[in-house]
């Protein structure tokens, strides 16, 4: 047996042997007795001496940890001598600056600020300079129309112990409540130092009362459609002159602007209302119409102020704001229009197309209406009022207004709550071709309906209700495109023989001329295609004019760009030629074969927005604007042996 394996053995034997092996039964038993603890402390028993190594480790760590809070210690104090004074060391809490002045303020008038800069240091400030930030609406007090945002003022040396004072003059513009607050900066140096010491204050007021005053009046209902009256008016509230007062109005969607008195100074919402006298009005009144749904709110807002140094049209300074609002009501008789079936805000008619125009009417109100009438008033200098055809009414041509009451129309007489019914007539314009060489220059229609009649109260008296709509009916431009086809006259000298010979060439020159009344038309072109049995041949007639040809397509375009109002009346008209050659064949003998095909004009009017379109007739071999063509030069022949 192995000796490891015998001891081994021993050890388990011993190990689960009953009672205490004889090894472990040797050895001596702890003493049973409370340790004492020593009376004093100086009694101590001395602890067992470190390692060296261990003293040298924690004496290092306490060297860093005193040094530190020796640094942080001198550091502190260091800072508390430099910002506490004492000695010839400056303080920034030594130095204050005290403004003095209201607390509220009136815009538009004086304000005296008196400011006060202390030293209390021991040493003096040098090349001291306050520094001024204002708030918006800051005005220089000898210059009302310097606006101030900023200023440096150099104040040289403040001695220790002394207090310097500036007075600062200004006025405030704003509307009341605005607060107002100044910033100051003192910056200044120390002897022998370059760093650069800052003190600041901030003086805060309030605008206790406007320069000016400013209310805006509308009607508290509208009936859609119908004009109103817009009331601004501002007054001074100021002792002194208010200078070069710009107001602006923000009209609501739906509101079209018809005038105002005085004329606006910018497009038709700002006005330049110069200076108001102290106890000075100013009133703008505006009249447009406003459009809407039945109970719809319309919102106007008004500022006044004065103008930005960027923009003259703009507020840069608001004295005041105004905010006025109206609500859309259904009127009690209302009625809608109608040409040729449609309901629009605005309409575009062809000049001398016959117009046929319904005016529809209903009764809003829970109770009848009595004695009604329609009147329908036309305006507009292309008007052609021979035209003017009612039905069941009565035309006065003096002042062009159509009259439909109950004598006319029974309907009229009473209308129940509810009652709808309608009106009719019919018109048109005047040719634009007046041939007097003058222009209708962007011609409208203007047709004015008001309806009217008296409803029963509750206490049975009648009251006169009326309620008027206007439509704008601009009129497209009078274009006329005519094409021709000519041989012995026109730009060019022609060759061949009239009439046509079966295979010999002829050339004719065409004519394309574009007439143009009333409005621009700008994108205008003509084009047309050429038979196969036709050829281009390139030259054109007056060579500015922009002429191109397809060899594919066979298409002659012109390129005519912008048509100017009076083209043909006042001015010359668009005119452009071109040759081609004709080439009959053995087909077309005793016929008049096409030369051109049909043209093509379009165009954009400038006034309507309309695209303008006119198709020219094909040209023929039958020359009939050409004074020096014979009737029977027209058709195709045979060559005959004569040479004929």
């Amino acid at each position: 047996m192995d000796e490891n394996e015998g001891r081994l053995g021993r050890l388990k034997k011993a190990l689960y042997e009953r009672g205490i092996p004889p090894r472990l039964r040797r050895r001596q038993a702890l003493p049973r007795h409370e340790p004492q603890s020593p009376e004093t402390w100086q009694h101590e028993a001395p602890r067992a001496a470190e390692p060296a190594h261990m003293k040298k480790k924690m004496s290092l760590g306490m060297k860093f940890f005193l040094g530190s809070l020796i640094f942080f210690i001198v550091a502190v104090a260091i800072v508390i001598i430099v910002f506490s004074g004492g000695g010839n060391i400056v303080s920034t809490k030594n130095v204050s600056i005290m403004v003095t002045g209201p607390v509220a303020v009136p815009a538009g008038e004086e304000v005296s600020l008196d400011v006060a800069i202390e030293n209390n240091n021991t040493v003096s400030l040098e090349s001291a300079e306050l520094l001024i930030e204002y708030p918006s609406g800051t005005r220089d007090s000898r210059n009302l129309e310097k606006d101030l945002t900023r200023s440096r003022k150099s104040l040289g040396t403040i001695e220790p112990g002394t207090i310097f004072k500036e007075p600062i003059r200004l006025v405030f513009f704003g509307q009341e409540g605005d607060a107002k607050d100044l910033h100051l900066t003192l910056e200044y140096r120390t002897r022998d130092s370059n760093a650069i010491f800052a003190n600041e204050k901030v003086y805060s007021t309030h605008i206790s009362s406007s320069a000016t005053s400013l209310t805006t009046d509308v009607p508290s209902e509208v009936i859609a459609g119908q004009a109103i009256e817009i009331r601004i008016t501002l007054s001074s509230n100021a002792q002194t002159v208010t200078e070069n007062i710009l107001t602006h109005i923000e009209y609501p969607f739906g509101f079209s602007y018809i005038g105002a008195a005085p004329d606006p100074s910018y497009d038709n919402d700002t006005w330049v209302l110069g200076d108001i006298a102290p106890g000075g009005k100013r009133t703008i009144v505006i009249r447009g119409v406003v459009e809407g749904q039945d109970g719809e709110q319309k919102v106007f807002r008004v500022s006044s102020g004065t103008p930005g140094s960027k923009s003259p049209e703009e507020i840069g300074v608001s004295y005041n704001s105004s905010v006025a609002e109206t609500k859309i009501a259904r009127p009690f008789l209302s009625t809608v229009f109608f040409i040729d079936g449609e309901a629009l805000p605005e309409y575009v008619i062809d000049p001398e197309v016959r117009k046929n125009v319904d005016i529809a009417w209903v009764n809003n109100l829970p109770t009848k209406i009595i004695n009604a009438q329609i009147e329908v008033k036309l305006a507009g200098d292309t008007l052609d009022v021979s035209s003017i055809d009612p039905k069941n009414g009565f035309f006065r041509s003096s002042d062009k207004v159509i009259i439909w009451d109950q004598g006319s129309d029974e309907n009229l007489r009473e209308i129940e709550p509810g009652e709808q019914g309608k009106v009719s007539f019919r018109f048109k314009t005047k040719s634009l071709f007046t041939g007097v060489r003058s222009l209708f220059e962007e011609p409208i229609i203007t047709v004015s309906v008001t309806a009217g009649g008296n409803r029963v109260s509750g206490e049975g008296v009648p009251e006169r209700i009326e309620n008027t709509i206007k439509r704008v009916l601009k009129v497209n431009s009078a274009v006329v495109f005519t094409p021709r086809a000519v041989f012995g006259t026109g730009p060019f000298v022609n060759r061949g023989a009239l009439p046509p010979v079966v295979e010999k060439e002829t050339t004719y020159t065409i004519i394309w001329t574009v007439l143009n009344s009333s409005n621009g038309i700008s994108r205008a072109s003509a084009r047309a295609v050429l038979p196969p049995y036709v050829s281009w041949l390139g030259t054109v007639s007056p060579q500015t004019e922009t002429m191109s040809y397809n060899e594919t397509t066979r298409e002659v375009l012109w390129n005519i760009g912008r048509i100017a109002p009076g083209a043909g009346i006042t001015k010359a008209p668009r005119e452009v030629a071109f040759q081609v050659s004709f080439l009959p064949s053995l087909s077309h003998m005793g016929q008049t074969p096409t030369i051109v095909g049909e043209s093509l004009f379009s165009g954009a009017d400038d006034f309507t927005g309309v695209s303008v379109e006119r198709t020219g007739k094909t040209l023929n071999t039958i020359l009939n604007t050409d004074p020096t063509f014979i009737f029977n030069q027209g058709q195709v022949i045979q060559k005959e042996n004569n040479g004929q």
